[in-house]
């Protein structure tokens, strides 16, 4: 396990059941629409979700209480609809890496997929009554026969493949020009975590692997994911690509990895993690 990687869109500091309330009567306001949070774009990173959104906007819909942040509790709720007003802004989770500190985007990340928790589930799927939502239980139950459900997380791997300073690197045809990436798919239902990866590693390029390790563990909001990660080395086969996955699949040289993706994914964690592991190796 790497216990020195911090992921983006994790929170550490947020107390998910704690005390509501504030002496100062304080607290931060994430309202979403969407996907998207709306903040007042004139103000400061630090004081984006300071300001109580008066009137209509939080008039709106029910407000959610996700946490409690160093005394000052944090609410979200899901805007009916799109609100532009002076300097209100949408803006997604995308957008705010790198522009608010990494515990906050871990809150904000939270607040946005509980209010799409919210939005997609104010109808029961037994009875198809209306819902509402449980704080203590962090569910939506039903107003009439009380079935009850959470927010749905999708756990999902993601797999380091390296031969000696060789890494294995696969291209979706979703991926912007020149991206490669790492191996990943979602857990299936019935199957373990380490079953999912050597599945996933067999379905999409074709190889199998031996020594697989947990690496960390990501939160990824989009919509609902966790990924897992881990570093497994190479025994056997030829890579042979599942195109209806994969556009290309090959081995890179630790000096001759292609385009990578952005810092905030955990799969540049892992590739950050090999080229260290190989930095001075001749």
């Amino acid at each position: 396990m790497n216990i020195q990687y911090r992921p983006s869109f994790a929170t550490e500091e947020l107390v998910f059941h704690g005390n509501e309330s504030n002496a100062e009567g304080k607290a931060l306001y994430f309202p979403v629409h969407q996907r998207k949070i709306l903040i007042d774009s004139e103000s400061h990173p630090d004081d984006y979700f300071s300001y109580y959104p008066e009137g209509q906007i939080i008039d709106s819909t029910e407000v959610i209480y996700i946490g409690t942040l160093d005394d000052m509790p944090c609410y979200c709720f899901e805007l009916k609809e799109r609100y532009d007003e002076g300097d209100m802004q949408y803006f997604g989770l995308h957008d705010l890496y790198g522009v608010i500190d990494e515990e906050m985007l871990g809150i904000a990340s939270r607040a946005v997929q509980m209010a799409d928790f919210y939005r997609t589930h104010r109808y029961c799927g037994l009875c198809g009554r209306t819902t509402h939502y449980v704080p203590e239980e962090t569910g939506m139950q039903c107003n009439n026969c009380e079935h009850i459900v959470y927010p749905r997380i999708s756990p999902a791997v993601i797999i380091l493949i390296e031969r000696e300073d060789h890494l294995l690197m696969a291209r979706s045809k979703h991926f912007p020009e020149g991206i490669y990436g790492l191996v990943a798919g979602f857990v299936e239902a019935g199957e373990t975590i380490e079953h999912a990866a050597h599945r996933e590693i067999k379905e999409e390029v074709g190889v199998s692997v031996k020594d697989l390790n947990y690496f960390a563990s990501q939160p990824w909001p989009f919509p609902s994911s966790l990924m897992i990660g881990f570093t497994a080395n190479f025994a056997e086969g030829e890579i042979y690509v599942d195109v209806n996955e994969i556009e290309d699949a090959d081995w890179f040289h630790v000096d001759d990895i292609p385009k990578l993706p952005e810092k905030k994914s955990i799969s540049r964690a892992l590739i950050d993690h090999f080229i260290d592991k190989h930095a001075g190796h001749e």
